[in-house]
């Protein structure tokens, strides 16, 4: 009976559930809350529609088209119905031909031409520059090709339906792909910045908080030197050395960004290298490189991951303004800061040209924000 009530006692803590680390507890929390949960898939879905978006849509993002500059957005195909012919017959009056009325059948359209002398096929191309036209001939009332000598026949081309849902900008590119185009260069320069000083600042945090005494004072006074740097100036001094280009963005942010990390991971290494189970570790012989690598670094990714979510959308922000002041990115690459830039130019004579960019950028950096919220309490540990 003692040996049976024993055993009981013995089996009943295996039965218990298996206990969460914090990690396990803090993806459960994530999921629990809807806003960051919802501004989750809202980046996976700007990502994927700024990685991918630019191949899927019918105009690339620095072709021009003289005939459609600063078209507002529309759901219907451009050239419009009462468009169509009327510019029909201002392209073929360049040719200096006799031009009679202009016919429309679904997207064919035809006008009778004459002149006195035999008409020149070269014609033609007056028609082809245009972009509501394509595929334009000479044909004669049976629909055959104009017979060489020939002075009057029909001059017939197709009409070119394009589609601009968003609109296009002052030199007539799409909008769209633009929008798209400048979400991907954002975002890469918003990740990699934060990528970068995310390396810098939890390395150098780590090793001036561990190692403390003197190094850790001469790594701080690096730092706060470093703080006493004007951004804007230090951009300047990059770009007239180097030049504008992709990679000098991102490396100007993060190597400005990274101070900030570093101060937060050595906070945290102050607290950590205190615990019981580094001076544990320290008492066995363990290397501080391999410390530093399993136990105080990994300690600190808590707080590291709520500051890089916070730090993406103020890496955003920057190159915003960089672009902004003409630092940034040059075409016929954009990014949102540009288009806000090119927008508040138009803003009198195309709202759209700055109302759809700054929505966009809007939405990148609250989904941001409010993903950073979500971490920031899913990885609390007094919450938990």
């Amino acid at each position: 009976m003692t040996e049976h009530v024993l055993s009981e006692q013995v089996e009943e803590p295996a039965s218990l559930g298996a206990g969460r680390s914090l990690w396990q507890d803090a993806w459960l929390r994530l999921r629990s809350n809807r806003a960051a949960v919802a501004s989750a898939l809202v980046l996976l879905l700007l990502a994927l529609a700024g990685f991918i978006g630019p191949w899927l849509v019918p105009h690339s993002y620095d072709q021009i088209y003289p005939q459609y500059v600063r078209v507002p957005a529309s759901l219907e195909a451009y050239p419009k119905q009462d468009r169509i012919v009327p510019d029909f017959q201002s392209a073929l009056e360049r040719a200096r031909i006799t031009i009679g009325d202009v016919e429309l059948s679904g997207s064919v359209v035809r006008a009778p031409v004459s002149d006195d002398e035999p008409l020149d096929p070269r014609i033609t191309r007056y028609v082809d520059r245009s972009d509501l036209f394509d595929n334009a001939r000479l044909q004669d009332a049976d629909g055959n090709p104009l017979a060489e000598g020939a002075s009057s026949g029909f001059m017939v081309a197709d009409v070119q339906r394009l589609r601009f849902l968003f609109g296009t900008d002052a030199n007539g590119r799409d909008l769209l792909a633009r929008i798209l185009i400048g979400i991907r260069i954002s975002l890469a320069i918003g990740l990699l910045a934060s990528f970068m000083a995310l390396a810098l600042g939890v390395t150098y945090g780590a090793i001036a908080g561990y190692f403390g005494g003197r190094i850790d004072n001469v790594m701080m006074r690096v730092v706060d030197v470093l703080y006493s740097l004007p951004f804007i100036f230090f951009v300047i001094l990059l770009v007239v050395f180097f030049g504008r280009s992709f990679v000098l963005i991102f490396i100007a942010i993060g190597f400005t960004e990274w101070l900030d990390m570093a101060r937060i991971v050595r906070g945290q290494t102050l607290t950590i290298k205190r615990q019981e189970y580094v001076q544990a570790a320290e008492a066995m012989g363990v290397s501080s490189a391999g410390i530093l690598k399993r136990h105080v670094i990994p300690n600190t990714l808590g707080p590291v991951v709520v500051f890089v979510t916070l730090l993406v959308p103020k890496a955003i922000l920057l190159e915003s303004l960089l672009s902004f002041l003409g630092l940034g990115v040059q075409e016929p690459l954009t990014s949102l800061g540009l288009l806000i830039a090119e927008g508040a130019s138009n803003m009198r004579g195309a709202a759209w040209l700055l109302l759809y960019p700054a929505v966009t950028l809007t939405v990148i950096l609250f989904a941001l924000n409010f993903l950073g919220d979500g971490l920031r309490d899913a990885l609390d540990p007094k919450d938990r």
